[in-house]
C-alpha cells in the first residue's frame, strides 16, 4: 500500500457524483433535438440511447453502440474507483472524447442529409443531457486526478537539539 496513489475524499465525491450523472444523463434526460422535415431523420427529442440508435441509422452500422457501451462502463469503472480509492488517470478524458465523436456525428451528419436528394430539410441542437453527460465526464477525470494529502507531523525542535550561532 505504500507505493499506491489514492485519491482524497473530495475526489471520491467528484467521481461518485460524475459516475451519477453521467448514468442519469443516458438514460433519462434529452441529448439530442431534431427539427424538419426530412423522412429519413424523424424529429423529436433524443435521450442517450436515443441518439445512439440516431447515430447507428445515420453511420449505417452498431458503431455507436460501442460508443454508448463505453460510456456506461467508464461510470461503472468511476464508481468503483471511488470504493477502492486509487487514483487513475485519463478515463474521464475518454469519456469526452467518445462526447466530441456524437458531438461530430450529430451536428455534422444532419446537415450532410441536407444536401441535394430526398426533399425537406433537418437541423439539430443539443440538450441539457448530453451537457450533463460532458459536465460528468469532467466530474469524473477531475475526481480520479486529485491526490489524497499526506499530512505529516512536524515536530519543532526542542531548545537542546538547536545549534548556537555563535559556536560555529
Amino acid at each position: 500500500m505504500a507505493g499506491m496513489k489514492r485519491i482524497s475524499a473530495g475526489g471520491r465525491a467528484l467521481l461518485v457524483a460524475g459516475a451519477l450523472l453521467v448514468f442519469y444523463s443516458l438514460f433519462y434526460t434529452p441529448w439530442f433535438v431534431v427539427s424538419g422535415t426530412r423522412t429519413d431523420l424523424p424529429p423529436g427529442t433524443y435521450s442517450g440511447m436515443g441518439s445512439t440508435g440516431l447515430m447507428n441509422t445515420l453511420m449505417g452500422g452498431p458503431w455507436a453502440w460501442f460508443a454508448f457501451v463505453w460510456l456506461v462502463i467508464s461510470a461503472i469503472i468511476g464508481l468503483a474507483i471511488a470504493a477502492v480509492g486509487r487514483r487513475t488517470r485519463r478515463l474521464g478524458a475518454l469519456d469526452l472524447l467518445v462526447l466530441l465523436v456524437y458531438a461530430f456525428y450529430l451536428v455534422v451528419a444532419p446537415n450532410y442529409l441536407n444536401l441535394p436528394g430526398p426533399t425537406g430539410t433537418a437541423s439539430g441542437a443539443f440538450a441539457y443531457g448530453f451537457l450533463a453527460a460532458v459536465l460528468g465526464s469532467v466530474f469524473i477525470e477531475a475526481g480520479a486526478r486529485l491526490p489524497h494529502v499526506v499530512r505529516s507531523h512536524y515536530e519543532v525542535p526542542t531548545a537542546a537539539e538547536w545549534e548556537d550561532p555563535v559556536e560555529q
